[in-house]
């Protein structure tokens, strides 16, 4: 039987790791929808091998992202022109 598992990360980011029961050799494999793989001695470090490994690749993605958007906000950021006139009331009433 797999157990099926949804981790959330600090960005709301959901992702789904699975952990089988125990097999004819004693291991316990897991896997994530990410693709991921393993095997482990008990359920507890299955558990938690497949947690990590989502919480590394979702951090990674997550900072690829941010380094993207930051990347997208200085490329399209200008300054203000100094020659550019600016007007006020008192050229209007001029």
């Amino acid at each position: 039987m797999t157990h099926s598992f949804t981790y959330i990360d600090i960005g709301g980011n959901r992702a789904q790791y699975a952990v089988a029961d125990e097999d004819h050799r004693r291991d316990f494999h897991w896997s994530t929808d990410h693709g991921d793989r393993g095997v482990a001695p008990t359920f507890a470090q299955a558990q938690s091998q497949a947690r990590n490994v989502l919480k590394d690749t979702m951090a990674l993605h997550r900072r690829s992202e941010e380094a993207l958007r930051a990347d997208s906000y200085s490329s399209t950021w200008r300054p203000r022109q100094s020659g550019r006139k600016t007007y006020s009331a008192a050229d209007e009433r001029k």
